[in-house]
Order: structure tokens, then sequence, then C-alpha cells
């Protein structure tokens, strides 16, 4: 990278970075306009900005930020005081600084024909004059005087201490001081450029050359920049640029995608640690008692916790304060409240909290639409305040913290607050909702129809609200980020808004559930509960299904119904419920089963199957099986939709009734012929209808399409698939979780007849065996008298 061009990206960052806080730091100077350390720190902040921009030939943000320090430099010495005037064309210059320096990002330029300085140029030269602004035009500055700004703009950045030593000086002794300043830098960037050809030509020489190199390159990157020029100790400003350079190596400048990528990849490692961890507790099933198993344990504990150690690593690399949020709001509040003629103080509080920056990135926008909504429909005019007995200044208070897993985002006010009443009145006469549905909701949902399209509450349309758009879309932006938005509220007295987000979106903690054999993920933040129930539990009100939980009705959905799954499933005698929720909004999931919580990576659908209502992603299980990742949001949506009486009536079917032998179907699963006429013979008598199958891949097959196997005789020596591992996979599916497993087998140890138990064995018969005891096994198990 070119040096010149090195100089202008840090030029850039520190710009940048001053510029952020600065909005901030003036907002706060209009609030203590004699708070004169504050007031230095903002002069320093245009000072070095000046400086830098004269040294990269910026030339008219230097004149821009000259002015500016003119006028910060008087206040700063009392001569003249930060009026709300003044600061408006004060601000209106760091707007301008904003856009020159984007402009200078894009382009690598200041000169744009988009960006006129001049009007606020004359603007903040007039205020160093002491005229007033009213008397001010917008035009251009006269020629003399913008040569003289011209010259200016060649000053370089010059230390604190000797600044009034330089305001004193006459204008002859002040030119060749900065023609003096102007070419000592010069001559160090001279000196810089010789020293790094030499350390190119260098590289091709021997080891000990190398050796010696810094040292030469220390002593040539000696001169620090002109901060002390009347300085003659050579020593000590050897000593300090020294020191910058250690301090400047702490730190590295890492681009965004790299951090992506690093992220993607400690995803995969994520899936496969889950995968790991899936086939060591197969193996301990398989191989239990055995030596190895120990060590297997140690190194997959090991990884498992590297791999969460660089997880968490990772994500703090991405971490950025939510402060680089909230540091644009005292602007925003300020300018706000001078348009609507409202006083207005803004209460910030952990502004330290971390948050990914994806998300740092996506949060701007909604929080700025809720502040904005805060001050307009919150906060009242003052005279209203006085009147009500209120301070005069109303407060919004942001505030952000961890909770759990999750940041909360509070916006609170002290201002009028929301009436349920008036808020239903406004959605009835917009069509938003319906008599019936307006008196069925609590004061809650009522908080949460100012998120519906179209609804305002403002008495007539202004720049700043009441056409109805903005809290949707604060909605909507929340609910991409995996968040979820809470209102409490009390008419005169204000109203809270919490935003609960993520404190990442790729990876998270999830709740696996089961509709009928498909498995889905749910976001463990939307969980607020799960509940076991009986089908008695549930009630109808309307023709739909309901639960009552303790004080609450809530309304119940299958999710087999919202997906369109073919319920395959016998009776269960109880029904599993997650509840969920997203605001005030609460629907009960009925699942077939809660299989557990895990950590997921979050992976995309692909252009293909985006869009998909109801689904978000999809993640790769342990086992290697792909599954869907449900979207609480849009699921909420779709249960509003699905929801009907159906769930009683579909959740209770029952098989038909089996009564003589006749109408049993038995399965034999012997690798074995010989084995398989001896079980076959045996149970005939009994008038069952037999099928065969000569390894565990079979039989498998033909249980999961043959719905009629009432039982099945296992072998637990065979090719392919052995008969443990088909009882295991067997008992995967809920549907076959009463299936009779009988093993019939040659193995007789204790540990043999552990584990076919644990993986789902309903009995252990070891040959040579009687036929009269293994039908009577078959009988016991199929409940035949």
């Amino acid at each position: 990278m070119d040096e010149m061009q090195e100089i202008m990206e840090d030029f850039l960052v520190e710009a940048f970075e001053m510029i952020e806080q600065l909005d901030q730091d003036l907002v706060e100077l209009e609030s203590n306009p004699d708070d004169l350390e504050l007031l230095n720190k903002i002069f320093r902040v245009a000072h070095t900005i000046k400086g830098s921009g004269s040294f990269l030939n910026l030339d008219i943000l230097t004149r821009l930020t000259h002015h500016m320090e003119d006028v910060l430099n008087k206040a700063r010495k009392s001569e003249l005081k930060i009026t709300p005037d003044i600061m408006d064309v004060i601000l209106e210059s760091v707007d301008m600084m904003k856009a020159l320096l984007e402009n200078i990002r894009d382009t690598g330029s200041d000169v744009t024909d988009d960006i006129d300085i001049e009007p606020v140029v004359v603007k903040l030269d007039a205020i160093s004059n002491g005229k007033n602004l009213s008397e001010v035009s917008n035009t251009s500055s006269e020629p003399q005087v913008e040569e003289k700004e011209v010259e200016v703009a060649q000053q370089v950045e010059e230390d604190e201490l000797t600044e009034e030593d330089y305001a004193n000086m006459s204008p002859e002794d002040l030119e060749a001081e900065i023609e003096r300043l102007l070419q000592q830098r010069q001559e160090e960037d001279r000196k810089k450029r010789e020293a790094k050809k030499k350390q190119q030509n260098n590289e091709q020489n021997s080891e000990p050359k190398k050796e010696e190199k810094p040292k030469e390159n220390k002593e040539t990157n000696t001169p620090a920049p002109v901060q002390q020029p009347k300085s003659n100790k050579k020593e000590d400003k050897k000593a300090v640029p020294a020191k910058k350079l250690s301090t400047v190596e702490q730190t590295i400048r890492v681009d965004v995608n790299r951090l992506d990528n690093l992220m993607n990849l400690i995803g995969e490692l994520v899936l496969s640690k889950n995968r790991l961890i899936k086939i060591y507790n197969d193996v301990e099933e398989r191989y239990e008692g055995e030596h190895f198993l120990d060590e297997l344990n140690q190194v997959v504990s090991s990884i498992s916790i590297v791999t969460t150690d660089l997880q968490i690593a990772v994500m703090k690399t991405r971490m950025l304060q939510i402060g680089k949020v909230f540091n644009k709001f005292p602007r925003v509040i300020r300018d706000l409240s001078r348009e609507l003629g409202k006083k207005v103080n803004l209460i910030i509080k952990g502004e330290e909290t971390e948050l990914d920056k994806s998300i740092i990135e996506e949060i701007g926008d909604p929080l700025m639409h809720m502040i904005r909504n805060s001050v307009d429909h919150g906060i009242e005019p003052p005279e209203e305040r006085i009147a009500l007995g209120k301070p005069e200044t109303g407060t919004v208070e942001l505030k952000a913290y961890n909770e759990g897993n999750q940041i909360v985002i509070e916006i609170a006010d002290d201002g009028k607050g929301m009436d349920p009443d008036i808020l239903k009145s406004k959605a009835l006469e917009k069509g938003i909702i319906s008599e019936k549905e307006a008196d069925m909701m609590s004061d809650k949902e009522a908080f949460m129809l100012i998120f519906k399209a179209g609804f305002s509450t403002a008495a007539k349309v202004t720049n700043v609200s009441g056409r109805g758009v903005g809290m949707d879309v604060v909605k909507t932006n929340v609910e991409k980020l995996n968040g979820l938005i809470e209102v409490d509220s009390t008419a005169g007295n204000g109203s809270v808004f919490k935003i609960k987000i993520p404190l990442t979106l790729a990876i998270i903690q999830a709740l696996l559930v089961a509709a009928q054999e498909e498995l889905f993920a749910v976001p463990l933040a939307n969980v607020i509960e799960t509940v076991r129930i009986t089908v008695e539990d549930i009630s109808a009100v309307e023709g739909k299904s309901v639960l009552k939980l303790r004080d609450e009705v809530l309304p119940l959905v299958n999710m087999s119904d919202i997906f369109k799954i073919e319920k395959i499933l016998g009776v269960n005698q109880y029904l599993y419920v997650v509840v969920l929720g997203v605001g005030a909004s609460k629907v009960g999931l009925i699942v077939d089963g809660l299989i557990g919580q895990e950590e997921i990576v979050i992976k995309s659908l692909g252009e293909y199957l985006k869009g998909i209502k109801g689904i978000a992603g999809a993640t790769i299980r342990g086992d290697g099986k792909v599954t869907l990742i449900v979207d609480v949001a849009a699921l909420m949506q779709l249960a509003k939709e699905t929801h009907a009486n159906s769930v009683i009536s579909t959740t209770v079917e029952t098989k038909k009734k089996k009564e003589k032998p006749e109408d049993y179907v038995i399965l034999i699963v012997d690798d074995s012929n010989t084995d398989r006429k001896i079980m076959k013979k045996s149970i005939e008598p009994l008038g069952f209808t037999i099928k065969e199958a000569t390894n565990g891949e079979e039989a498998l097959s033909i249980i999961k399409n043959d719905t009629d196997i009432d039982a099945a005789l296992v072998d637990i020596e065979m090719p392919k698939m052995d008969g443990y591992t088909l009882a295991q996979e067997i008992r995967k599916y809920n549907r076959f979780k009463n299936l009779p497993l009988i093993a019939v087998t040659s193995r007789t140890t204790k540990s043999d007849r552990v584990r076919g138990v644990e993986v789902g064995m309903n009995e252990y018969i070891t040959k040579p065996y009687t036929p009269e005891y293994l039908t009577n096994v078959l009988k016991r198990n199929l409940k035949l008298s």
C-alpha cells in the first residue's frame, strides 16, 4: 500500500471516530456552556482534523474546520457565549464535515459539487466577528477573505502549548513559521521514504544486516509529529516515537469479511463438535466398559471445551459497544425538541453493553424511530407539563443491559403514556381490528396496535409523524433479528418499550421439537415455557381450541397443521405444548415430542427455498441431518390462520382395533434361513401373518413402509445392521415407540442383555428356546389371552 494512502486511511478512521463523539459532546456543551474542559475537548477535535486535513491537502475540509475552530476558540476564551442559534450553525458545520469525510472515503478527495461550504463558512465567520446571524446572507466570502483562508489552510497540527504564541505573532512571522513547519514535515516524509527504500534493499542482504535494520529504522523514524518545534532534546524525541510504535502494535485493523469468514468456520466447527459428541454417545453404548472409552471421552471433552472457548473468542472480536449507536441520539433529541418546541433531557445508561456487529448495524434505524416516537407522541409541551404538575423538561431514558443470552434495550419516557381505549377506538376507526377483537383485547395487546401498518394517533401529519409509517417497520426489523418488543404504559405517567434481541445471529440456543417424524428448531429466546397436558385439558371457545394455563387462556394450534404434515402417529396419552411469545402475543404450539435444547448454527436456505413462511433457516444436527429453524413471528401469524378446533379431532386418532391372532403381522429378522424357519414354525400355529427380513437394513425399510407390523423377532448378529442398531433406529420414531421388539439370540452375557434393554428391546430370548416359550412371550407382548 502507498504510504500516503495508508496515512489517508488512518486519518479517516480517526476522523470518523472523533466526529461520532462530537455530536454528543456538542449537545452536552449546549446544556453546560461554561464547561471549559468539554469545550477544550471539542476544540481539539476540530484542531486535529484541520491539521491532518491540511497535511493531506484537503483544502475544503481544512477551511471549514478552521472557521469552526475560530468560533470554538472565542468561546473558550469567553469572547462569545454558545447559544442555541450558534449551536445550530456549529452542528450544521459538523454535518458538513461528515459529508466531506464520506466523500473523501469514497473518492479520495474533498472536492465535490454536491457540498457547498460557503453558506456555513459565512455564518461561522459572522459569529466570530460578533455579527447577528439573521443579517447574514448566504453568499460567498469576499475574494480577499478567501485568499486569507487558503493561507491558513496551509497550517499543520501544532501543540496546544505553543498555540497562544502563534496567536500573538504578526502575520509575517506566522506565515514564516507555517512555511518552516511545512518544510520540516516534508523533510521528514522524504527521510521516511528513503528509509523505506533502504529497508527493501536490505531485505536481500545477509542475516546479520537484517538484525541491524530495526535499529536503523527507529532512528530514521525518530522525528515526532511537529508538536514541539522549539525543543532541542533529541533523546526525548527518540523516546516518544519508540513508545508510540509499541502502542500501535497492540492493535491491528482487520477486514470485516475476514471476521465473517472466521465466524462461518467456527460455525462449521460447532457442527462437527455436535457430530463428534453424537458419535461418541453411540460408541459408548456399543462398547460399554472398554478401556479406550475413557481416553476417547477426554479427547471429546477437550475438543468441546476448546471449540466453545474459540467460539466465544471469535464472537467477542465481532462485538461492538452499543454506545456506537446510542451516541447519535443526543443530537437527534436536541434537534427534534427544538423543532417541536419541547424541552427534553436524554439519559443514556449501559452504552458499554456489547452486541454483534451485524446486529449493531441493523438496530440503529428501529431505535431512531422509537426515540423520535417518544419525543413526538410521549413528551408533552412545556406549558402542558407545568399544568399537570410535572417538571418543564421531559425525560427520555435509553438503556441497555444483558439478560441471559439476550440484550435488552429499554426506552422509557415520563410523558403522557398511552390509553388502551383510545388506541382501540383509533384502530376500529381505521379498520385495523373488529369490534369483537377490541372487546377481547387486553391492555398489553392494545399497546401493540401501534406497530400495525397505517396506525397513528397523531392529530395531523408532520415531518415527524402522522403517516402511520415507522413503528410497523420497527417491529418488522426487530423480528428479522429474532427479537421481540414489549410495551408497558400508564396514561399520564409515560411508556416503557423493551426490545429483546440475541447477542449474535450466527449461533443460537434452540429447543428441538418433533412434529410427527419431522424435527424443528425453535429459538429458545421465544420459548416462554413447555407444558404436558392431556386431551381433557383442551377446551373449545367459539369453535377454536384453547388451553387454560393458570390465569391465562392460550389459543392452541398443532404444529403438524401449520406445516401440513401428514399425521401418521397413533394416540398419545399426553400432549406437549410449547408456549411461544412475541411481544404481548402468546400461542400454545402442540408438538409430538420435546427432543431437548441444543446450540445450533443458522444456515441460509439459499435462493430457491428462501421466503418459505414460518421458516427462518436450517441447521445441521449432531447426527448429520438437516433441521429447519422456525421463524416464530411468522409462525404466530400462521397459527392465527390455522387456529381451529381440529386440534382435538386430529390429535385423537385411533388405529383399527385387532381382536384375533389373524389380525396381527409379525416380522422375523435373522440372516440365517434355518433360524427364520424355526421361529416361523414355532408361531405359525397361532395364525399370525408372518413377514421376513435377512438383515437390519431390510427390516427397518419394511417397518417404516408397512404400518401394519405389530411385533418383531430380532436376531443380534447380522450383516449391514445388527439387532442393537436396528432397535435403536426403530425407537427414534415416535410411531414405533410401543412396537414390541423381541431379541432372539445366542449372546447370553449380562452386558448383552443390559444393552438390549437400553436400545429398546422389550424381551431378550436366548437360543436354544422352546416353541411354547417363544409363543408365550409373543402373546404377552401383544396382550393376547
